[in-house]
């Protein structure tokens, strides 16, 4: 898994470069990313550098390929902490069967995943978003 995301990480770090490394941003709030923007398809609230619109105009394709590269980092970003989830729910469930205890096994199996859930939504709503994270498609 860790290649995986090494190479996600290196394809992400290449296509925000491409235009200028100082245009870049940051899903909370920091001194350098203070302006609040939001995505075009999946409304995800992102903070850019004050220089942001120099580089990515209003209206441009430079700022719709910008914003669809913020929504498949999303995504990956999901499905990343879904897996999460998953695992530690399953790991719930393994332990949870050594003690034989039914009712444990149930509510290990009922593990809150929220991201997984946000992940099938996205899914459902999103498909040409949803495939091009996962399928490491720009899109």
């Amino acid at each position: 898994m860790l290649p995986v995301i090494f190479l996600v990480l290196i394809g992400l770090a290449s296509n925000f470069t491409s235009r200028d490394s100082g245009a870049g941003f940051s899903f909370t709030e920091t001194t350098q990313y203070r302006n609040e923007r939001s995505s075009t398809s999946l409304n995800i609230t992102y903070w850019a550098t004050d220089e942001f619109e120099d580089h990515y105009p209003q209206g441009t394709k430079y700022l719709a390929e910008f914003d669809r590269q913020v929504e498949i980092y999303y995504v990956r970003t999901v499905q990343s902490d879904c897996d999460k989830q998953d695992n530690m729910m399953y790991r719930k469930v393994m332990l949870a069967k050594r003690t034989g205890n039914a009712a444990e096994v149930q509510k290990a199996r009922n593990h809150p995943r929220p991201k997984c859930r946000e992940m099938e939504r996205i899914k459902s709503r999103h498909k040409d978003i949803w495939r091009a994270a996962m399928y490491f498609s720009p899109y």
